[in-house]
């Protein structure tokens, strides 16, 4: 495949003082897969199978989100009204709501049902130029049924283009077990099943009313013993340290951080963990905005996800994130670009991804623009022209049934 007549080609490989890389009336050439050319058009190689006419467009790298949970039922359209008339998440959640009545629904769907709602989720992820991205379990909480969701989406994955890093989630602990037997057995039992059946990465959601930081501490220990790279749920309601945890067992990724301590950004910029910040949630659950600029300037290597979920974050537009973070957390255009592609590539262990040039995977967004600064700026609008995919274009219309 031959791509042609690129406006602006964001090969995200800095350039002197330019950190996106930006080629000028680019060419791109994709071969097995993986990309043999990104450069001037003039020196791109002939006879192409394949050849798409940009007509003067933006061109990306595929976008990477790094932190969504697309594998639930039911729906929270309720809370969602509650929370716009005043109630707290935390007494909704104490009410029967939030993530336990999704866990209900989501037990109750049968495999079928779930596997369609996932596909159709990464359809609208892909649609908003998404080509890979975490997805995570968690709405079953016990480990059986943990280990059925991760099944599942090992399942989803045969069946879809965008590429999934799968994540075990720790979600919060059962109400209904006792607490220590039930931290044991998932340290023991759930964690290294879910290593050996598919899992790349564990998560572990520390807060008031999940897992404590002790606990999370024996949960990321059993991961990281058995090889999964290991990410935490950090800072996001309370403050409890956990994201200096995180740095020393050397997480890969810590989320959400809100209520980050400035004593926590060297060690977390010293571990190369990165900072993979949902400004989606913040806006949903009116928390503080995660301060990207004070973590960027600290050293800190910034990511962006939309924490796609069915409570408090209820969306699939990444450039939507990207324009969230440009306007209320202190991110440069370029930043927000960096942080949709190489960080997040690097937050999922993707080192093939995010970027374009010899031996990357041939991912690429062609964008209804020709400056990488109006996807951001125009926001909530659905821009992507066409998608990529390991060189194989992707079709952007609905699922047939």
């Amino acid at each position: 495949m031959l791509i042609t007549n690129i406006g602006e080609l964001l090969t995200m490989v800095p350039r002197g003082d330019d950190p996106l890389g930006r080629i000028a009336g680019a060419a791109v050439a994709i071969d097995a897969g993986q990309v043999v050319y990104a450069g001037p058009a003039s020196g791109a190689p002939q006879g192409a199978h394949e050849i798409i006419d940009a007509e003067g467009a933006l061109v990306s790298p595929g976008l990477i989100d790094p932190h969504t949970h697309p594998i639930f039922a039911g729906s929270r359209a309720p809370e969602f009204d509650l929370r716009a008339r005043g109630k707290s998440y935390a007494e909704i959640q104490s009410a029967g709501g939030g993530i336990l009545s999704t866990v209900h629904a989501t037990c109750a769907a049968s495999d079928a049902e779930l596997i369609a709602s996932t596909l159709a989720r990464l359809d609208r992820l892909m649609r908003h130029g998404v080509t890979a991205c975490e997805t995570k379990t968690g709405y079953a909480l016990d480990g059986p049924g943990e280990l059925r969701l991760l099944r599942l989406l090992c399942e989803v994955q045969q069946r879809h283009a965008v590429d999934l890093s799968i994540t075990l989630l720790a979600h919060v602990p059962p109400p209904e077990e006792n607490r220590s037997r039930f931290v044991a057995s998932f340290a023991h039992n759930t964690i290294p099943t879910a290593a050996r059946a598919g899992a790349e990465a564990l998560d572990v959601y520390c807060d008031q009313g999940a897992f404590t930081r002790e606990e999370t501490r024996t949960l990321l220990e059993a991961g990281r013993a058995v090889g999964l790279r290991l990410r935490v749920h950090a800072e996001q309601f309370t403050h409890t340290g956990v994201a200096d945890l995180a740095a020393e067992l050397g997480a890969t990724s810590v989320e959400h951080l809100e209520q980050l301590s400035e004593s926590s950004i060297a060690g977390l910029a010293a571990a190369g963990t990165v900072c993979t910040l949902l400004p989606g949630a913040a806006l949903t659950l009116r928390l503080p905005w995660p301060d990207a600029r004070r973590l960027i300037d600290g050293g800190c290597t910034v990511a962006l996800g939309t924490d796609l979920n069915p409570g408090s974050s209820y969306t699939e537009s990444l450039p939507l994130m990207m324009s969230l973070a440009c306007m209320q957390m202190g991110m440069s255009c370029a930043e927000a670009w960096r942080g949709v592609t190489v960080a997040a590539a690097h937050a999922i262990g993707r080192r093939d991804a995010g970027w374009v040039g010899r031996g990357a995977r041939g991912d690429l967004v062609l964008w209804d623009a020709t400056d990488h600064r109006e996807v951001i700026q125009h926001y909530g609008v659905p821009l992507v022209r066409r998608v990529v995919i390991s060189g194989s274009e992707q079709r952007l219309g609905a699922r047939p049934e």
